[in-house]
């Protein structure tokens, strides 16, 4: 110890030591970094495609505005609005609309029903009158009628002329009271069907009353189900909807997503769709979260394919697994397509492989020396690639690049 010391104290000793040990650190073929950089590696390895995608629920809810009558109007007023990505429960209340005009429609049948039942009470009461003063009628033209019989049978020992009168005023008397008699037969069947047609006025009077009050709790709208609930667009304005704007009657107000059931809509450039079949495993992290993996599988591949971003793709669907709240609709996520998986393998750096006349070849050193040896090559991710040949776990290897130029 005492002599390093000693050594370090010599100045000219010192600076040739800090020379020699940067030179070491320069050096193209530092044992180090040829081991750290470029081996050959065994172990598991993995082969994927790695693609962003987007997070939607497999199941929702829509919620549009209530499809009530036309006779209420046509443009509504929100009132009430959940907050957008609020999570709610099934029940939970989650827009109203202006009741309004409902209730002033409510308000306009109810008087209307009054005056209907006012007429009912009143064609009642008109028909039991008719009816009495028919009978009263009936009595005196059948009184009128035997007096003109009397005076008929009277009327034996009258002269012809006064006979003749006689009969006509009896006969006058015989049609007047057929008259009343067929009135009285016929006016309660007819006063019948004009009570029969106030009372179907009446029910129909009642029925929309009972509409208009069922169609009041229509514009309270509750979730179906538990989920996040997401206001939609107004057609109007191309804005989220929110309180105070006027929505058509059946347009979209909201959707509420089943988040216990997530998806992910991705996409495969098309020079991959080849590795890429329903069934195939898939781990997917969100950007938000990206140290969190998610399973999920295939479960779908659409064979037809598109253009997006100036670039030729095929729109795949990604069932996930897990049921987890931090995976919400509309998140951005990665997913990592994995086409081959294995336990283990030999594989090595793919920029250290060399392709000559459809051959590859690896610059492997042994035993001090680099030596060129020819491989085979089987599957490849972004960074390695499985090989078989005369190599071994751990052997050192040299970029292709720096033997040809010679650095």
């Amino acid at each position: 110890m005492k002599k390093l010391h000693l050594y370090f104290n010599n100045p000219r000793k010192r600076k040739i030591l800090l020379l020699i040990l940067l030179v070491l650190s320069a050096s193209p073929f530092s044992c180090n970094k040829k081991k750290s950089d470029y081996m050959v590696l065994r172990g598991p390895f993995v082969q994927s495609v790695i693609e962003t995608g987007e997070l939607q629920a497999v199941n929702a809810s829509t919620l549009t505005m209530p499809r009530i009558n036309s006779i209420y109007g046509y443009n509504f007023k929100i009132i009430g609005l959940a907050e957008h990505g609020k999570h709610v429960q099934k029940g939970d209340q989650v827009f109203r609309v202006d009741p309004s005009s409902v209730q002033k429609y409510i308000i306009e049948k109810r008087e209307s029903l009054e005056n209907e039942i006012a007429s009912a009470n009143k064609l009642k009461a008109s028909i039991s009158n008719n009816i009495q003063d028919l009978r009263a009628q009936l009595r005196n033209e059948q009184a009128s009628f035997d007096i003109k019989k009397l005076q008929l049978d009277k009327s034996a020992f009258e002269s012809e002329a006064v006979k003749k009168v006689i009969e006509l005023e009896f006969r006058q008397a015989e049609i007047r009271l057929d008259r009343i008699k067929r009135n009285l037969e016929l006016r309660p069947k007819l006063d019948s069907l004009d009570y029969r047609i106030q009372k179907i006025k009446l029910i129909q009077k009642e029925n929309d009353l009972r509409a208009a009050e069922q169609t009041l709790n229509q514009l309270i709208v509750c979730s179906p189900l538990e989920g996040i609930f997401v206001v939609a667009n107004n057609n109007r304005t191309g804005q989220t909807i929110k309180v105070g704007d006027e929505v058509f009657l059946g347009n979209i107000v909201a959707r509420i997503p089943d988040i216990r059931t997530m998806k992910v809509n991705g996409i495969i450039p098309e020079n991959d769709i080849s590795r890429i079949k329903p069934g195939l495993k898939v781990i997917v992290r969100l950007d938000a979260l990206p140290s969190v993996p998610f399973n999920g599988t295939i479960s779908k591949v659409s064979r037809v394919c598109i253009e997006q971003d100036k670039k030729k793709v095929f729109l795949t669907e990604v069932l996930v697994s897990e049921t987890d709240l931090r995976l919400k609709p509309g998140m951005t996520v990665r997913c990592e397509y994995i086409t081959y998986e294995s336990g283990n393998e030999i594989y090595v750096p793919t920029r250290c492989i060399l392709e000559e006349n459809k051959h590859f070849y690896l610059y492997v050193i042994k035993r001090g020396k680099i030596a060129k040896t020819e491989v085979s090559t089987g599957p490849s991710n972004n960074i390695y690639t499985i090989v078989s040949g005369d190599l071994r776990s751990g052997q050192n290897l040299v970029l292709p690049e720096k033997i040809i130029t010679g650095k």
